[in-house]
């Protein structure tokens, strides 16, 4: 309702009457957030060079114990380009943010071990505005299991999944320094441009309905 007018409105000992009123209904504006079930739909099993099977499957509430886990096997370089700084621990706080995420809103793809306790070995995420006009991501993949192209997997299946919910843009800060990212970017089509709060980050965008990349 965006406005209610009421007039004449007749007020007595005995109660009060109206006698005319106008209402004004808004048209619909940002969409609204909703609770979605788990997208189980998005799960995939994946042959990886070396013989292991990882399924890819949407994050949920109780990956936060293996998040931590895995959090903890990542070397400080990984943790810094990741986080943008150092940190010696992922707090529950942070944790419980990173895994209970809105699905309407929000996507974050986990490769796992099998089965219900399997580890997490790398996590690519997206934030969207309430319209949709664009995403924030973020990636990262173990070192225990780089050199197998899945960075490009995982960015791959995210801009898939983002022109799927009609997302307009994706866009990513990532740190001057990071050059096999900054690449990785530069082979999708990731525009670069300087960041105008930090002259240690680059900011790399990428049209998702124009662009016909991955």
């Amino acid at each position: 309702i965006a406005e209610l007018d009421i007039n004449p409105l007749l007020a007595s000992s005995k109660g009060v009457l109206a006698l005319d009123a106008r209402i004004r209904v808004s048209t619909a504006g940002a969409s609204k957030l909703a609770i979605k079930p788990y997208p189980k739909e998005l799960e995939e099993t994946l042959n990886l060079p070396d013989g292991r099977r990882l399924l890819l499957r949407p994050i949920r509430a109780e990956d936060e114990p293996a998040l931590i886990r895995g959090f903890e096997r990542l070397n400080p370089d990984e943790i810094r380009l990741r986080f943008h700084h150092p940190m010696k621990v992922l707090q529950h706080n942070l944790a419980a943010r990173l895994t209970q995420i809105d699905y309407d809103r929000d996507m974050a793809l986990v490769l796992a071990d099998q089965g219900d306790d399997g580890e997490l070995h790398a996590v690519v995420r997206l934030t969207a505005d309430p319209d949709r006009r664009q995403a924030e991501f973020a990636i990262i993949v173990g070192h225990w299991i780089a050199g197998m192209g899945l960075g490009m997997l995982l960015m791959k299946r995210l801009i898939r999944y983002a022109r799927q919910q009609g997302i307009g843009q994706l866009y990513g800060s990532v740190l001057a320094d990071n050059n096999d990212m900054l690449g990785l970017c530069q082979h999708l089509g990731f525009v670069q441009e300087h960041s105008a709060d930090d002259p240690g980050v680059r900011v790399v965008r990428l049209d998702l309905q124009s662009s016909a990349s991955a």
